[in-house]
């Protein structure tokens, strides 16, 4: 069964980022590093859905729909 991933292009630039930060890509197989760039990028993503929910909450009606466009602009670049 194939999960479609809820990260963009730019969280995986920025797990490579964190990951670099972190430890030297020399320590680490390819396979390694990219199960855990992916993992980082997914926590991102998941951590974005997460304010979304709660701007929603707590913002006024007019806010709301700006969190909507954000949201469209989102899924249009996975």
């Amino acid at each position: 069964m194939f999960i479609k991933p809820l990260f963009c292009e730019w969280d995986l630039v920025r797990a490579r980022r964190i990951l670099g930060s972190w430890t030297s890509p020399r320590r680490l197989s390819s396979d390694e590093a990219d199960i855990i760039v992916r993992m980082i990028a997914q926590g991102i993503a998941e951590g974005r859905r997460y304010g979304f929910e709660l701007a929603e909450a707590e913002w006024p009606t007019a806010a709301k729909n700006h969190i909507q466009e954000l949201r469209d602009d989102l899924s249009a670049k996975l």
